[in-house]
């Protein structure tokens, strides 16, 4: 799609893929207000292994002074059915290495599972948001806590999405994934539990107060 002032793009997928992401995309943008944030989307398709993993890039914008463009890489398996093997990842090749999936390296093509792709658009597309808006920034992250401070970042904004009507991962999955990293012997503590349940209901609501949280934590 692209208009006089937004676009949104797809490198990697085939073309039965590539419109229904696009049209998937639309509407998130359009939720979430995306428009005001900045000129355009790219979704580009990469080697990166797991069903949820995303990285972004915020490029500038087609002209002086304009928003800027958001590149989002995740796997083509993203938008495809749950326990879908990923395909075509190139070993020993670090991820800055990597380069964008040609439609012919793809093992066999992606049926759009339509309910897993929005959890996976609406969930890093706002994410984007807080970056574009300065509400989340990496640099002001400790290194030792980044995996941590991510996850509860995480169950932020799905909290939000959930409280907005709209598209994004579970209580229930989001709660798993967060024992999985707080504690991988699957013991948690009331505080965790406490820390979960405001992060999801929007008790607490920036980094700085998220990242305080995290550091209380026991067991990191």
């Amino acid at each position: 799609m692209t208009t006089d002032s937004f676009s949104i793009t797809t490198v990697g997928l085939d073309a039965d893929l590539d419109a229904a992401v696009v049209a998937l995309v639309e509407t998130a943008a359009r939720d979430l207000g995306l428009g005001q944030e900045m000129t355009g989307i790219r979704i580009t398709a990469d080697d990166l292994p797991g069903a949820e993993g995303a990285w972004f890039r915020l490029g500038p914008g087609p002209g002086e002074g304009t928003l800027p463009v958001l590149d989002l890489f995740c796997p083509p398996d993203s938008f495809g059915p749950a326990g879908r093997a990923s395909h075509a990842v190139r070993p020993g090749q670090p991820v800055w290495d990597q380069t964008p999936l040609r439609p012919e390296d793809h093992e066999s093509r992606i049926e759009l599972a339509p309910g897993r792709a929005a959890m996976f658009l609406y969930h890093h597309l706002l994410t984007a948001r807080d970056l574009v808006r300065g509400e989340l920034v990496g640099r002001n992250l400790p290194a030792s806590l980044a995996e941590a401070f991510t996850e509860a970042w995480a169950a932020y904004v799905d909290g939000r999405l959930g409280r907005m009507g709209l598209p994004g991962y579970p209580l229930d999955q989001r709660r798993l994934r967060f024992a999985r990293i707080f504690s991988p012997a699957g013991i948690l503590l009331p505080d965790h539990w406490q820390v979960f349940q405001s992060l999801w209901d929007g008790a607490l609501t920036n980094q700085k107060d998220v990242l305080g949280a995290v550091k209380r934590l026991p067991g990191l």
